[in-house]
């Protein structure tokens, strides 16, 4: 599997997507909510597949940053942080996402979850927060 298009798939205007290896802390999210109830299981459930199967969908901003795409990826960037996962194999695609956390929440996140965590998930959420928190963003609680 090749990171470019080929011959054959160049001449069916197939453009293969694009893949890179990209530091965790050079992932920028771009969605205020966080899940806390699946970014635990996400964590309770980490496949070691997801750091190479390029699964996390970015877009290259062209400035040493990447923008998380879709929730999923999320999900698995949260959890990757929780998991001190150092970088991530991830699929390069040409749409900008609505950056919703800059744009509309001011770079301020809003945890939820449903179902209260035991004290392993409680360190979680604390180290995930001091994380992002070094990296400049907020909570709203």
């Amino acid at each position: 599997m090749g990171k470019y298009r080929t011959e054959s798939n160049a001449e069916s205007g197939y453009k293969m997507p694009k893949e890179k290896e990209v530091s965790t802390r050079l992932l920028r999210p771009t969605l205020p909510q966080i899940d806390i109830d699946q970014v635990l299981s996400v964590v309770e459930h980490w496949d070691s597949a997801w750091e190479n199967d390029a699964s996390i969908r970015i877009f290259d901003e062209g400035i040493a940053q990447y923008m998380l795409v879709d929730p999923e990826s999320h999900l698995k960037f949260f959890a990757a942080l929780v998991l001190s996962k150092p970088s991530l194999r991830c699929t390069i695609i040409d749409e900008e996402p609505e950056d919703e956390l800059d744009n509309e929440a001011g770079n301020t996140f809003t945890l939820f979850m449903r179902h209260s965590p035991n004290a392993d998930g409680f360190k979680r959420i604390e180290y995930l927060k001091q994380t992002l928190q070094k990296r400049g963003y907020r909570f709203d609680h």
